[in-house]
């Protein structure tokens, strides 16, 4: 998983993906599909990322609720997807670093995650994995358009490159929604994860058109929106007065005595902790591991903790929460008991 080792820029940056929508000349389009056309798709694929090479399946008709809502959350499929009647499955690496999708909006979605700002890097595992599919298919494309893609906004490479970006201090001073504005007119989306709930300072930026640019241009433009970010939300790191990186410690401090000790955590609550944490951790201000914060965050998301405790999203799973974000902080050298 990306979040198990911090990358380039990792202070800021999470992750770097790159996603490559593809479809297949000797089918219809997946919403045009009968089911036995997509069982079929899905059985030659099996044949393109088999098991013996390290590959496994997730069939999402077989799937449960939470295991395909744990995917959503993950990122690994659309929401749109998960919730589909019609035959589809998601193959995944060894590594869990490349996500194979058949039979969501488009035949094929291929997304390579990496850590920190590397979007060259998750290009080449993207390719790597297009390349098995383009010895097993015939890939559509013309030459007009490039790659035929059903969103109109992906047509040409069929390439969406985006960056994961942790900028608490730059969205609360306002600057971002004054460089969102600017972005855009550059090609480049901003958006936070948070959805209007608690505010952790997550942000994904990616490219918003693929026609007239090759797949390395577009990964540069996102790269360096996130360097420009990347220095801004330093800056703003930089500038806080003793007072205030005190405050952040104590408030670290505080939220340490809660991970350690309580016999439940919320998600809401943990979502409130982790912006400070993580920014204490990548300051050094906190003598904690950037990539345990993380992994205690997303580990420990309502639907993906659900789906590894074999339950559904109750309050009985807040005490899972709080022993599986306790072990994992434990790891740090931090201990506590319940």
């Amino acid at each position: 998983m990306w979040y198990k080792t911090e990358g380039r820029d990792g202070d800021v940056v999470l992750n770097a993906r790159a996603a490559l929508s593809r479809n297949l000349e000797d089918y219809p389009f997946t919403d045009k599909m009968t089911a036995d056309q997509a069982k079929d798709l899905i059985e030659k694929m099996k044949t393109v990322y088999r098991a013996e090479d390290g590959w496994s399946m997730t069939d999402l008709t077989q799937a449960g609720a939470e295991q395909k809502l744990a995917l959503t959350e993950q990122r690994i499929v659309s929401r749109e997807t998960a919730e589909k009647n019609s035959p589809a499955a998601v193959f995944q690496n060894e590594d869990f670093s490349v996500a194979v999708t058949v039979g969501g909006a488009d035949h094929v979605r291929i997304e390579a995650v990496v850590p920190g700002n590397d979007l060259p890097a998750a290009l080449e595992k993207a390719f790597a994995a297009e390349e098995l599919l383009d010895e097993a298919f015939s890939v559509a494309y013309a030459d007009q358009i490039g790659y035929v893609t059903r969103d109109p906004d992906l047509l040409g490479t069929g390439l969406k490159v985006s960056a994961t970006l942790h900028l608490p201090l730059c969205g609360e001073s306002g600057w971002l929604t004054r460089a969102a504005f600017r972005m855009a007119k550059e090609g480049i989306s901003i958006r936070s994860l948070d959805g209007g709930r608690v505010n952790t300072g997550l942000y994904v930026i990616s490219n918003r058109e693929t026609m007239g640019m090759t797949e390395e241009e577009l990964a540069k433009t996102v790269t360096e929106a996130a360097e420009r970010l990347t220095a801004r939300e330093r800056e703003y790191r930089e500038g806080l007065s003793e007072d205030e990186r005190a405050e952040i410690g104590e408030e670290v401090c505080r939220s340490y005595g809660t991970l350690m000790y309580a016999g439940r955590i919320g998600a809401g609550e943990l979502c409130s902790m982790y912006a400070r944490m993580r920014m204490a951790a990548a300051m050094n201000l906190a003598d904690i591991p950037v990539p345990l914060v993380d992994e205690a965050m997303f580990t420990c998301l309502p639907h993906t903790l659900a789906a590894v405790e074999g339950t559904g999203v109750t309050p009985e799973l807040d005490k899972a929460r709080a022993v599986r974000a306790r072990d994992i902080l434990s790891a740090a050298g931090l201990h506590g008991s319940r």
